[in-house]
């Protein structure tokens, strides 16, 4: 791994480039309901399977959304 090397100055340099703007919300979606769809069926499955592996939203998931 590379080696820092910090300024002997004192200077905190990457405030200078950084924007003093808040950042934007990251909401990509509105109400939530994909996500409590697909939360339901994954506790659902693994509290049935052994090894229940990645519970995935479904097109139809999104397509009930709106």
């Amino acid at each position: 791994m590379a080696e820092r090397h910090r300024s002997e100055d004192g200077r905190r340099e990457t405030e200078e480039y950084l924007d003093k703007a808040d950042t934007p919300p990251q909401q990509g979606r509105d109400g939530g309901q994909v996500e409590r769809k697909v939360g339901t069926r994954d506790l659902l499955k693994r509290a049935e399977q052994d090894r229940p592996g990645a519970t995935r939203v479904r097109k139809s998931d999104e397509k009930s959304e709106s």
